[in-house]
């Protein structure tokens, strides 16, 4: 997936949660206390959710719809760049870009091809990790490595950009006024309605690190701290926003507050015992957590009382960084994406990467091998999610 290093929040040996982890899938961690945590509001005990059994994931070929779509509703990046979306607004795709004179983030308009820069990467190995978009917001964690050789992952900063205003500033950083940086995985922004969301990493007296979930209105600019802990970064899903949670006896948690007041409530009877998990990943209709060996989705249809369970026992899919766009998962699988709709169970692989945004999905995939030193153009495609038919490939 070029240029992109997360798309949602995962769990990481020795740390709190990640999301921008790259290479093999991180462990599940050997959990000590955390400290300074609100408590969950009380309940009763919860009744068991209906939990069907896990529905296999049956992959087939791309249907003909789809590989339709992904042609008639298309452009081409310009010539020499690279195009990564992280998302659509409007009639534009929002995301990476990368050519030999710069790299930074740019808007895409999906009906001429041309390519807007709204920002340049401060450092030679700048990249893209997660981005949320929500009109007129525009939400990206971006790393700020100074070196021309090594990235750094503690070295990164979170930007929010107006796309009506043309203006951006930045909402969080990595950097210690000591000139060294926190330790910890860098934030997954989500936003929605205005308010920005992320999981902040803060100093910690123990072997582990720390993270607060940190909230900020985009127009005033007040900022509230939700949690702090062994702390995920938080989704929006339905009127909730949801993290995970370590808890000081050991136990997985998922932490739930109202979107509009950001008060806890208690946790929905299905979400109370999410067992290992990783990554998480939210929609107005959907939450979705994979389990600790990634081999399994679980899915909440937000509201209901039921559990959905997909496995997968294929090694080449395992459900990482997963996104939610309609009734459809799509997650990176190392080489390339899969699509699942949850109405059949059935999927199928993108060779490319896919960005998932309120309505629809934005597809990026390589038109040719570059000269070594150069970057290829890129055909970057927009799917209306109410167009693409239900996925019946086995």
């Amino acid at each position: 997936m070029p240029g992109k290093r997360a798309v949602a929040a995962v769990l990481v040996t020795c740390a709190a949660w990640c999301a921008s982890c790259t290479g093999a899938p991180p462990k599940p961690l050997s959990v000590t206390p955390a400290r300074s945590s609100p408590a969950p509001a009380s309940s009763p005990a919860p009744a068991s959710p209906a939990i069907a059994s896990a529905t296999p994931v049956c992959f087939g070929a791309m249907p003909a719809e789809w590989v339709r779509a992904l042609r008639a509703r298309s452009v081409t990046s310009p010539a020499g760049t690279y195009f990564g979306p992280g998302g659509v607004a409007g009639g534009a795709a929002i995301g990476q870009f990368n050519s030999a004179a710069s790299s930074g983030i740019g808007l895409l308009d999906m009906t001429t091809g041309r390519l807007t820069t709204i920002s340049r990467y401060a450092g030679p190995m700048g990249g893209m990790g997660a981005m949320a978009i929500e009109a007129p917001w525009v939400v990206w964690e971006e790393a700020d490595s100074q070196s021309a050789t090594e990235t750094s992952l503690d070295d990164w900063t979170v930007h929010a950009w107006n796309l009506t205003l043309g203006q951006g500033r930045v909402l969080a950083t990595s950097r210690l006024a000591n000139g060294k940086y926190l330790t910890g995985q860098a934030p997954v922004p989500v936003v929605r309605d205005g308010i920005a969301a992320w999981a902040q990493p803060v100093p910690s007296p123990d072997h582990y690190n720390r993270a607060q979930v940190r909230v900020v209105d985009l127009v005033t600019g007040k900022m509230t701290v939700l949690d702090t802990g062994r702390v995920s970064s938080p989704v929006y899903a339905g009127p909730y926003l949801v993290w995970g949670k370590i808890d000081s006896a050991g136990h997985y948690l998922l932490r739930v507050a109202d979107a509009a007041d950001l008060k806890l409530v208690s946790t929905p009877a299905p979400l109370r015992d999410p067992r290992p998990l990783l990554y998480l990943a939210g929609s107005p209709q959907y939450l979705a957590w994979s389990s600790a060996d990634l081999n399994t989705l679980t899915v909440w249809p937000v509201g209901s009382g039921r559990l959905l369970r997909f496995a997968q026992s294929d090694s080449g899919h395992p459900f990482q960084f997963p996104q939610l766009a309609g009734h459809f998962v799509l997650w990176y699988t190392g080489t390339g994406t899969s699509v699942l709709d949850l109405r059949s169970g059935d999927a199928f692989d993108i060779a490319g990467s896919a960005a998932a945004s309120p309505g629809t999905i934005a597809v990026e995939q390589q038109i040719s091998q570059p000269p070594k030193g150069s970057y290829a153009s890129t055909r970057v495609s927009t799917l209306p999610i109410s167009a693409m038919p239900r996925v019946s490939t086995c």
